[in-house]
């Protein structure tokens, strides 16, 4: 397991990294595109191939103190990709990067939209198993996410790729990380996917095979803590919208990996 690495060994991996071959192109584009009215990610063509900008998120106070600060979000993406990137772990390779940038290829769409626009049974559901299949080999590789959804998952021509690490952090790389990783995305699932909420059970039983021995058990355990909690969403589970739809899935989440799902 990779869950300690010295820092210089992450400069040494993205010294050693052979660069994009259009590198240059890549950052006189992103260059080009500087403005105070840049999007925060921007889809951009180079030499025929399609990449992603992503930039820090501008947000009003009120949103910084929900969210906290964009820019070590974005930092903590850009060490994601540090960490990741030179190891065999399903993410995209970093293509270019500067303080305010970084740019990533195209990846396909995303498990969310597909689960959504996918009219045939079974291909929903290959997909949701290569997604838990994608999540269990990414921790068995000794990472943690840190917010895992079918929104951040994309479909590339080499398989589901992970996206969007505002959230991680190297101290999580751990199996309670992992678990809590686990649980994050089985509860987007079932929030928010609900023509594959029943395959999901399927799906846990992929996950562990390809997955650290240990964190479903972890998963498991701290959902049975927390069963208290269903009875406190039951108020909000009348509303609308999608708030509700996430106070709904509580329950089912806890049902799951008490295995009554």
């Amino acid at each position: 397991m990779l869950y300690h690495r010295r820092a210089d060994t992450y400069i040494l991996l993205m010294e050693t990294r052979p660069p994009t071959p259009n590198q240059d192109a890549i950052i006189q584009c992103v260059r080009s595109r500087v403005g105070p009215d840049a999007p925060r990610v921007e889809q951009v063509e180079v030499d025929g191939k399609k990449y992603w900008i992503k930039r820090p998120e501008k947000l009003n106070w009120r949103f910084r103190l929900q969210k906290g600060s964009p820019k070590i979000a974005f930092e903590r993406e850009r060490a994601a990709f540090h960490d990741m990137n030179g190891y065999e772990v399903p993410v995209p390779q970093l293509c270019a990067e500067g303080k305010d940038f970084l740019v990533l290829p195209d990846c396909g769409p995303d498990l969310r939209t597909l689960f959504r626009n996918e009219k045939v049974e079974e291909r929903r559901h290959a997909l949701l198993m290569e997604a838990a299949r994608t999540l269990g080999v990414f921790h068995k590789k000794g990472f943690s996410h840190g917010r895992p959804s079918p929104k951040d998952m994309c479909r590339s021509d080499s398989g589901v790729l992970m996206l969007d690490f505002e959230r991680y952090r190297q101290k999580n790389n751990t199996l309670k990380g992992q678990a809590r990783d686990l649980v994050i995305f089985a509860f987007n699932v079932i929030a928010h996917s609900p023509n594959v909420r029943g395959s999901l059970s399927e799906a846990m039983e992929v996950y562990r095979g390809a997955a650290p021995d240990g964190t479903w058990q972890l998963s498991s355990q701290w959902c049975r803590r927390m069963r208290w909690a269903k009875y406190l969403v039951k108020p909000a589970q009348w509303s609308e919208g999608n708030r509700s739809k996430e106070f709904k899935a509580i329950p089912q989440l806890f049902d799951l990996f008490a295995g009554k799902a």
